[in-house]
């Protein structure tokens, strides 16, 4: 019997649910495909931790592999030159728990769009700017930012980001 390992699978543009579906109902392979929620003042819904990845836990020396390789909508395997690279359990243990924690609310959102705020630090410290949105899947958020008289959209960390509102929201718990 071939060993099993975790793997990193790209997939094509949206196509991450129609892979995850295809290889786990068909084809029996086990997936983890990341999801997160929008924080509040997002928009509503889900989105992948990382758009177009996901793992699957697989051996490439059985005779499923092929079926498994050519699935529709997988582009490839992450590797280096012809050989994958396996991902290690404790990390995909990892992030299960991180993703867990997410989505049962470990996160406070401070901002929301709209609300004008200031950069803290980093190269745009002391400029002001207006929060957009979250992007949670980069660990960012979305600001307009005054640069050359003209709005540019920039995104940062959130913990760089204070409100200019007269009250101090909660800080984004980690």
């Amino acid at each position: 019997m071939a060993m099993k390992a975790w793997y990193v699978a790209k997939t094509k543009a949206r196509k991450e649910r129609l892979v995850e579906t295809y290889l786990t109902e068909r084809l029996g392979v086990e997936v983890f495909l990341p999801v997160i929620r929008h924080p509040a003042g997002g928009k509503a819904g889900w989105e992948p931790l990382f758009p177009t990845y996901l793992f699957c836990f697989v051996a490439p020396q059985s005779a499923d592999w092929p079926a498994i390789r050519w699935a529709r909508g997988l582009s490839y395997f992450l590797g280096a030159s012809q050989e994958l690279v396996p991902v290690s359990n404790e990390l995909i243990a990892h992030l299960k728990q991180r993703v867990s924690w997410w989505n049962e609310g470990g996160y406070v959102p401070n901002f929301t769009s709209g609300e004008p705020v200031v950069v803290s630090s980093g190269p745009f410290s002391g400029l002001e700017a207006i929060f957009q949105r979250y992007v949670p899947a980069r660990q960012r958020c979305q600001v307009l930012l005054q640069v050359l008289g003209r709005l540019a959209k920039v995104e940062v960390t959130a913990e760089v980001l204070r409100s200019k509102l007269p009250y101090q929201r909660l800080a984004f718990v980690t």
